[in-house]
């Protein structure tokens, strides 16, 4: 599935692919790159551990580490399987208004891609 997102100059595009029953995420925009990584899987229900498990990899001098680790987060939780975001997102000269935009186009195309996914299953006779 192929999802993008515009706003002026800014857009964002999700790639994601299906890895068994969990996801590959690819969260790119203007000069796509890897700039963080985060993997989260849903909550447990193992009494001693009801909490996700994420993990967080980010380059040096990058800022995609909240974006990746908050839309593998959600949509691990959603849709309760394990997330793997990578994203890597770079415009020159961005402007803080501009970066809030692409935070907010970001959390767009994440609900987007939930509700196509829950829609898939449900549209699924397997």
């Amino acid at each position: 599935m192929r999802l993008t997102a515009k706003h002026g100059r800014l857009a964002i595009t999700l790639q994601v692919l299906h890895q068994g029953r969990d996801l590959q995420v690819m969260c790119s925009g203007g000069q796509a790159h890897i700039g963080a990584v985060a993997l989260a899987s849903p909550c447990s229900h193992d009494a001693t551990n009801k909490k996700n498990q994420n993990e967080l990899l980010t380059l040096p001098g990058h800022r995609e580490d909240l974006l990746a680790a908050q839309m593998a987060h959600r949509m691990a939780t959603e849709l309760n399987c394990t997330v793997c975001v990578s994203a890597g997102i770079h415009f020159d000269c961005i402007t803080k208004e501009e970066i809030e935009r692409v935070l907010s186009l970001a959390d767009s195309l994440t609900e987007k891609c939930i509700a196509r996914l829950k829609q898939t299953a449900k549209d699924c006779s397997c």
